[in-house]
């Protein structure tokens, strides 16, 4: 694990481990958490856009497009074991050296993109070798240091990590010369140490396919939207939680999807239209959208009065320390604990805007107990009329001891992690009715 003393693994050790009540063998405990969020999960999940493809379809088309790139090497794809909108890729880690002189440097978040399937576009280009032209062969480092300026031009020295081997599309004078702003792919990646195939979305129109991780495929599925019924995505954007709501509703009922910042709204407007995903999108702070003696419908944007929707998902702003693969994280103990205040008083209002016998899923992609199991003790302890519930399908693993949940409450969570029997980021999903 790189940075073995750094902040990063303090809270860790703050947020999990001293969270449990079985202390023993600690070390190696975080050792193996440690171990696992550095590697890279061996599935990749595309969901299929059921409004606007089929999965055996998509499943064709993807053999023929893994065919055409590497005949020999073709992955196993199939169909999710329950899921009937997922479709999982197998991909086996490879034993790869770096194997030529030119290198390409990278930053953290771009080489996890890498390991996870994607090309090098270049705003994460960091440092290219003098001399390298489009079609050049380069071996690819991501910058563990963070030492390396923007354009930097010679064989990086600082602590690096090979990560796979490309081919070049844009030089070095397309990247970083004065005034440019690169956009595009600037290194096609040809393979890579986590043995995950590059796969384009662009292999179907626009909104057929997404690449997305399990467990948030999984946490929709928890809600388990139907047609006709009126439904809530709290924090939006960029909507791929939305469209596959909108998707399994048939785009028949009420959809509504909120975020506060500009931006995203844009990001969310351009996702949902792409995915023919029916939603009212709403600009507005989910930590006050609820207000009491208002009249407004769904559709008529928030406030909203209590008892308004049937069913809400709030994918709670977090801390994120479930992402994999990670090189490095430099998140602080005062931003850690500064998600808490923020998702317990987004999961109040959505409580009150809750129907009597409505479903409420929350979720998160952080393995962190303070944002999980504890988010969960302290709602159902403040809210007595919430109970929590079993989802309709369950991959994770239960959730961990060290909080006043009881053995049934730590059955019925999901948490994905080091332990879990899916492979996959770190993600928890609670679900909950409202008697």
């Amino acid at each position: 694990m790189p940075y073995p003393d750094s902040p990063f693994r303090q809270d860790i050790e703050l947020c999990l481990i001293n969270n449990m009540r079985d202390k023993s063998n600690y070390i190696s405990k975080m050792n193996n958490y440690f171990r696992w969020l550095c590697t890279t999960p061996q599935i990749t999940s595309l969901r299929v856009n059921t409004l606007q493809s089929n999965p055996e379809d998509t499943i064709n088309l993807l053999k023929k497009y893994f065919q055409s790139i590497k005949p020999n090497m073709i992955p196993n794809v199939s169909m999710h074991e329950k899921l009937e909108d997922v479709i999982i890729i197998q991909h086996v880690p490879s034993k790869l050296e770096s194997i030529h002189l030119k290198e390409v440097i990278v930053d953290v978040a771009c080489g996890a993109a890498v390991l996870r399937g994607a090309h090098i576009f270049a705003p994460g280009v960091l440092g290219m070798v003098n001399g390298c032209q489009t079609g050049d062969n380069v071996s690819i480092y991501v910058d563990l240091a963070k030492k390396c300026n923007k354009g930097f031009s010679k064989i990086y020295k600082e602590a690096k990590v090979f990560i796979g081997n490309g081919v070049v599309v844009m030089p070095r004078s397309s990247l970083f010369s004065p005034n440019l702003k690169p956009n595009g792919i600037a290194v096609q990646v040809s393979e890579t140490i986590s043995g995950c195939f590059q796969i384009s979305e662009n292999i179907l129109p626009p909104g057929y396919i997404l690449l997305q991780n399990l467990p948030s495929i999984i946490c929709v599925h928890a809600l388990d939207p139907k047609p006709n019924e009126i439904i809530l995505d709290m924090c939006a954007s960029p909507g791929h939680k939305t469209s596959h709501i909108a998707a399994l509703m048939k785009n028949q009922g009420t959809l509504v999807a909120i975020d506060k910042i500009t931006k995203k709204i844009e990001l969310l407007k351009e996702h949902c239209a792409n995915f023919n995903a029916k939603a009212h999108i709403f600009l507005s702070d989910s930590t006050s959208i609820f207000q009491p003696f208002s009249t407004n419908t769904p559709e008529n944007g928030p406030p909203y009065p209590a008892g308004t929707f049937d069913k809400i998902l709030l994918d709670a702003p977090c801390s994120a320390l479930g992402r994999r693969p990670q090189f490095r994280n430099d998140i602080t103990k005062a931003v850690l604990l500064s998600y808490v205040p923020l998702q317990k008083k987004l999961f109040s209002n959505a409580v009150h805007l809750l129907k009597k016998d409505g479903i409420l899923v929350y979720s998160t992609c952080t393995i962190s107990v303070g944002e999980n199991e504890n988010i969960v003790a302290w709602a159902l302890k403040k809210f007595p009329d919430l109970t929590l519930i079993e989802t309709k399908f369950h991959f994770g693993s239960g959730g961990l001891d060290g909080t006043s949940l009881s053995k049934e409450e730590l059955r019925l969570v999901q948490r994905f992690g080091e332990c879990s029997k899916t492979d996959s980021i770190g993600f928890f999903i609670a679900c909950f009715t409202r008697k």
